[in-house]
């Protein structure tokens, strides 16, 4: 009699795999670092992408923009010192890689809170 290989259901695996996804997804937009603040510091690295450095309050931020993301670079480029920016990006090693580059008109301070 020749032998017949195990036959297992995959829905309930494909259906875990499509969650597992979604929230790998939303675990690497919370690691996302957020700022809002003013450019005090910019520069080139060895390679020729911009560096910005982002103070809101107290802390400083150093980002990276990319010379391959040509629209977050365009707007770096004309970026002066003490311009106010909202910059979004991935933490890596030493810097913050850019992701998302904005030019504000004022600094909102509001923040959430949890109504009682």
């Amino acid at each position: 009699m020749p032998e017949v290989p195990n036959k297992i259901d995959k829905t309930l695996i494909n259906t875990l795999s499509v969650l597992a996804r979604k929230e790998k997804k939303a675990k690497g937009f919370q690691r996302r670092v957020r700022v809002r603040g003013k450019v005090i510091k910019k520069g080139l690295t060895k390679k020729g992408n911009i560096r910005l450095v982002v103070q809101k309050g107290e802390d400083k931020y150093n980002f990276v923009i990319i010379k391959s993301h040509k629209e977050n670079y365009a707007l770096a480029e004309k970026l002066s010192e003490d311009s106010l920016v909202y910059c979004e990006g991935i933490n890596k090693f030493r810097a913050i890689i850019c992701t998302k580059l904005k030019q504000i008109s004022r600094i909102d301070e509001s923040e959430q809170i949890t109504l009682s």
